[in-house]
Parts: structure tokens; sequence; C-alpha cells
């Protein structure tokens, strides 16, 4: 009786170790959110990694909470690095092109009510910008 528990007891712990083990080799492919959101990341694991780009555009704004704004959308685009010059009004971006672009970018700052080299805000979007960060558009 003593030899059954035991091997019994063996047997269990067997089972719970393959049973954890094999957990743990699934949590580390990851759930299957994780693999679609890799793969968007990606696009298709077929397509090429391109090294990342780093290019300019003019964007509209007056002041360093203009600054914080313009930056942060820029990140949000799948930026890896933004930088907007409040006296130049140049935003400089690095980004992988497989991930975002320059008119996606323009477009996410034209709907926050900054007018870019590319597209204009929508003048409700503008007015929705505090005052101290409304400048003189250019039509």
């Amino acid at each position: 009786m003593k030899i059954f528990k035991i091997l019994t007891t063996a047997i269990g712990i067997l089972v719970l170790s393959t049973t954890l083990s094999a957990q743990h080799d699934h949590s580390s492919m990851g759930s299957s959110s994780n693999r679609n959101t890799d793969m968007n990341m990606n696009q298709h694991s077929s397509m090429p990694m391109l090294p990342p780009k780093t290019e300019t555009l003019k964007v509209w704004g007056k002041c360093a909470m203009c600054k914080t704004r313009i930056e942060k959308i820029a990140l949000a685009s799948s930026v890896i690095s933004a930088d907007w010059n409040v006296k130049t009004k140049v935003l400089t971006v690095v980004y992988e092109p497989n991930r975002s672009s320059m008119d996606y970018i323009s477009g996410k700052l034209a709907k926050a009510g900054h007018d870019t080299g590319l597209k204009s805000a929508k003048d409700k979007a503008y007015d929705a910008l505090p005052d101290c960060c409304k400048y003189e558009r250019i039509r």
C-alpha cells in the first residue's frame, strides 16, 4: 500500500511538471493576440524589414505646448523618434516604413488641429487648440 502511494505521487508530480513545462513553452510563443500584433507590426511575415527612414515635415504651431502635442502624436503613430523645432516649425521623425508613413503622421497631426506641409487641419480641429497654440493659418 505504501509503494502504491509513492508510485501515485511520483506519477502525479511527473504529470504536473510536464504540464507546467508545456505551458511555459507555449507562453514563450505568445498568445494568439500577441502573434496577431506581431504580424500587424511587420504587416506580413513575408515582407522584408526595411531600415528606418528619417524625414522632415513642416508642421505649424507656436509654443512648447504645441511641441509636446506634435511629438506625442508622432510617437503614437509608430514613430521611433520625433523632434519638432518651435522656431523652424520642422518635425523630424525616424520611423519604420513598414509601420508608418509621412502621410499617416501628417493626417494624425491635422486631426489634432495642426496644418502640415501635406495636409490642412479642419477648422473645427484648429479652433479646438488652446489659444496659445493658434498660429496664423496660410490658406
